[in-house]
């Protein structure tokens, strides 16, 4: 069954990064444009929209004594000092944008979005945390004792700050009548500070930079999967919104647009790479100990063992300031050692590159400051006829959790685009692993892409048909298809993204390889795309 796409955003980028442009008005509909810098010098073609609309992400508590009445009673039965560990003010829900005051490096904006999101701060798979940043997103696999997540206010509010405010960095602060406000950052840069990929400093990048080049896997266990995709997608403000009120969850889909590009047949490829690591520890002692984090470093070669580009970030242990407005995974006790408080070190990281059809090699170097860790990967980036009918990559095994998470985590990273672009189909968004081994009983999470140029101007049927194979004996066990791709269709777009959840709870273990293929009423039929899994 196709799973849920929806429609959402803020200013985006595609392809590499660009500071905001200048311009008052949210961000039209983005047509399919050709390259804007392809000059014939072999220089990479960028695609980027133009707007300046900041999102900022707020949690709003009444100002009022703190109170443990909303947790259940047997968590209070079961660990009495939840009472005061878990007590906090009440929500206050229900506000619209005039009981807020928002000021950009002082001066006072008008606010153009607000948008009240009443949601846990789990999603719903009820395991896994997203930090977007401005180099990535981090996965955070929380450890929660007592599975639950406090009550929350939480108020997206937008705005475009004036053309004079043109500093790199920006202040953001907000007022709310008499009740408590904690934001999600309190400022924002319009391009990145710091020369290196790794802010620490020069010395353990370098460090980084020469173990990629080294033979050595590292004591630090990683895996790494790159997954090739010729489409980009613009987190745009569309038309007007009526400030005056707030509205439920889920409702952002309403007023935000995803603008989904297919690239020029001379642009890049956006390749989405996703990270896993193991650590040896999942752990940081509480306050954290100084310096604490985890930093990546990538490096893609050419044939030619050219650095064709690079990425990294750095993920620090936050103290209880910094995680205040998330108010999770900070300090919590483990059973059986009273007064010891833990943080939970994240174990994913996914971003993206943009590269040119070739073959290339992948190598992602993950560290905790002392010890090392790398994982090398083979990729081969295919050409992309523009007027053919294409498949993508398949993505096995992903994380799917519902895509109105989106616009939170893009009002962490807003003016800049969320990195890597989101994979959404319908209400559902899919998170990439590199991890394709499954658990028995369970199904399994598929993404891809079809790109089928007859819908830019006209309507046309596209199908798809998947058959799993048993590598053992080559025998087929799963042979769907065709199927009406009619539900991912958007009038006017070439791209149809599929998210799909293929039944494979009755298989039993096994290595298995799973293929996809598209087509359409012309007649036209894609080249068959295979990715492997394993059931265990």
């Amino acid at each position: 069954m196709v799973v849920a796409t929806v429609l959402l955003a803020s200013r985006l980028s595609i392809g590499q990064a660009q500071a905001p442009s200048a311009t008052g008005q949210p961000a039209p509909q983005i047509a399919n444009n050709p390259s804007q810098t392809d000059n014939g010098a072999g220089e990479i073609p960028t695609f980027y929209s133009h707007a300046r609309q900041v999102l900022v992400t707020v949690g709003v508590w009444k100002n009022a004594a703190p109170s443990a009445a909303w947790v259940p009673k047997d968590i209070l039965k079961r660990i009495p000092m939840a009472a005061e560990d878990l007590a906090t003010p009440p929500v206050a829900r229900g506000l619209s944008a005039k009981d807020f005051h928002i000021f950009d490096n002082g001066a006072e904006q008008k606010i153009n979005y607000l948008e009240e999101s009443d949601f846990p701060w789990r999603d719903v798979n009820r395991q896994w945390f997203f930090f977007p940043r401005l180099r990535g997103t981090w996965g955070v696999f929380f450890l929660d004792p007592l599975s639950i997540a406090a009550p929350t206010a939480t108020y997206i509010i937008g705005y475009t700050p004036s053309l004079t405010q043109s500093d790199n960095c920006h202040k953001i602060r907000v007022v709310s009548a008499r009740n408590d406000v904690v934001l999600n950052r309190d400022r924002y840069c319009n391009a990145e500070e710091g020369e290196t990929a790794i802010p620490e400093g020069k010395k353990l990048a370098a460090k980084m930079e020469n173990f990629a080049e080294s033979a050595s896997p590292g004591s630090i266990k990683v895996s790494s999967q790159p997954f090739v995709f010729w489409s980009s997608r613009v987190l745009s403000l569309m038309g007007d919104k009526p400030v005056g009120s707030s509205s439920a969850s889920g409702s952002a889909a309403a007023n935000y647009a995803y603008v989904v590009v297919v690239h020029d047949s001379q642009a890049p490829a956006t390749v989405q790479i996703a990270t896993e690591y193991d650590l040896g520890r999942t752990l940081w002692d509480y306050p954290c100990p100084s310096n604490a984090a985890i930093y990546i470093f990538g490096v893609v070669y050419n044939k030619a063992r050219e650095v064709v580009t690079q990425f990294g970030d750095r993920y620090p242990c936050l103290s209880k300031s910094q995680n205040n407005y998330y108010r999770i995974n900070t300090g919590y006790e483990l059973e059986g050692e009273p007064g010891r408080q833990w943080v939970t070190i994240p174990s994913r990281f996914n971003t993206q590159v943009q590269l040119r059809p070739g073959d290339y090699d992948v190598r992602v170097v993950v560290s905790d400051g002392h010890k090392f860790g790398q994982t090398r990967i083979p990729l081969r980036v295919g050409p992309f006829d523009r007027g053919a009918l294409t498949i993508s990559d398949l993505a096995l095994n992903g994380t799917l959790r519902d895509a109105s998470w989106l616009l939170r985590d893009a009002g962490v990273v807003s003016p800049a685009p969320l990195l890597p672009s989101p994979l959404v189909s319908k209400h559902a968004q899919f998170i990439p692993v590199p991890d394709a081994r499954l658990s028995k009983n369970s199904s399994l999470p598929l993404y891809f892409e079809i790109y089928e140029p007859l819908l830019a101007d006209r309507s046309a049927e596209v199908y798809l048909r998947m058959k799993i194979s048993d590598l053992k004996d080559g025998t087929v066990v799963i042979n769907a298809g065709p199927t009406n791709a009619a539900e991912g269709v958007t009038p006017g777009n070439v791209v149809i993204p599929i998210a799909l959840n293929v039944d494979t709870e009755r298989l039993p273990s096994g290595s298995y390889k799973i293929e996809v293929q598209g087509s359409d009423s012309a007649g036209r039929t894609t080249e068959w795309r295979m990715a492997k899994f394993e059931i265990q």
